[in-house]
């Protein structure tokens, strides 16, 4: 089977990733192929091609690492799906493909309410957003808390639900043009940190106080100003880097008894119970409207680069999604 990709041989600016056709072979055992419908567009993918992710797999690699299709046909030892089952998956490098081979073993079955499209583009952003605001820091109502990059596709969805259990959010972005969708994801207090000093901004709307959680995608850039502006004994959540790492200093988390954690959803889900369990808190809030998909922009795979260079420029708002002709 050919399969078409979207690989990079080096690291670099989004011309580096290119179009190219695999030959798939036959599945191995305790393997699938499958023919992906939709993949997600993560800022993953994006500090992966520059080689500033965490995960630096041996090159040339297929970028990408979320995605939903049809199993078109199964291995030996393959006793869960079948083909013509639906299947998703997450974190599994190689996601920019019409179709490809994956462990069965790191399937999952989407449900069946939300269509391909929604399952990358919110699903598991939200079992991001539910561990990270009801697990980690069990956000209440009554709240003031701090969400940088409000009008992305992850702090779209940290807004959301956050103010459906009742607290109030200041959120910040990185330009003017960003404020209407922050705004209407249910910030009360909007910021652009490039051109304020968001730090006094929070103080000044906490009345000195500070806020008890910042949620940040950001890193370097904001590190500072989210120390000053985290209340004592505040929670620092970091989930991304946009800027770079965040220079952590235990001495300055010292001043004032800060928490600093980079968490990560594979330690929420150690168990099937707790798989579950998050799974249908996080459907109820995609069916019932909490959290929205949000998808602002969906691209072919021979497109990606021109998505990768929206990611970069920082002008996104909302998710983004390749989708593949079927």
């Amino acid at each position: 089977m050919e399969t078409r990709v979207a690989r990079i041989h080096e690291y670099g600016d989004p011309d580096v990733i290119k179009i190219e056709i695999d030959t798939l072979p036959a599945p191995g055992p305790g393997e699938v192929i499958l023919k992906q419908n939709a993949a997600a567009i993560h800022f993953a993918d994006s500090y992966m091609r520059q080689g500033r992710y965490f995960l630096k797999p041996p090159l040339p690699t297929v970028l990408g690492l979320e995605g939903v299709g049809t199993i078109a046909a199964v291995g030996d030892g393959v006793e869960d799906y079948k083909e013509g089952d639906r299947a998703a998956y997450l974190f599994n490098v190689g996601a920019y493909a019409d179709a490809r081979i994956v462990p069965a073993s790191e399937l999952f079955t989407p449900p069946a309410e939300l269509d391909d499209a929604t399952v990358v583009a919110a699903f598991v952003r939200t079992m991001t957003a539910q561990y990270l605001l009801r697990r980690l820091y069990p956000v209440q109502a009554g709240e003031t808390i701090l969400v940088h990059s409000a009008a992305g596709g992850m702090g779209s969805l940290l807004t959301q639900w956050a103010t459906s259990v009742g607290a109030k959010v200041i959120g910040t972005v990185s330009s003017p043009d960003k404020f209407l969708a922050a705004d209407e994801n249910g910030c009360a207090h909007v910021i652009d940190y490039t051109k304020e000093d968001f730090a006094d901004q929070v103080l000044d709307i906490t009345g000195g106080e500070g806020v008890p959680v910042v949620y940040d995608a950001v890193g370097a850039d904001t590190y500072e100003g989210n120390l000053r502006a985290l209340a004592p004994r505040g929670w620092f959540v970091n989930y991304g880097h946009a800027s770079g790492p965040p220079p952590i200093d235990a001495l300055e988390l010292n001043q004032k008894s800060l928490i600093f954690t980079k968490a990560s959803m594979k330690d929420y889900t150690r168990t099937p119970e707790e798989k579950a369990a998050m799974m249908a808190e996080v459907v109820a809030a995609i069916s019932d409207g909490t959290v929205k998909s949000n998808i602002t922009g969906t691209y072919e795979l021979a497109d990606i680069a021109k998505a990768h260079a929206a990611l970069d420029s920082r002008m996104t708002t909302g998710a983004l999604v390749v989708e593949f002709d079927r």
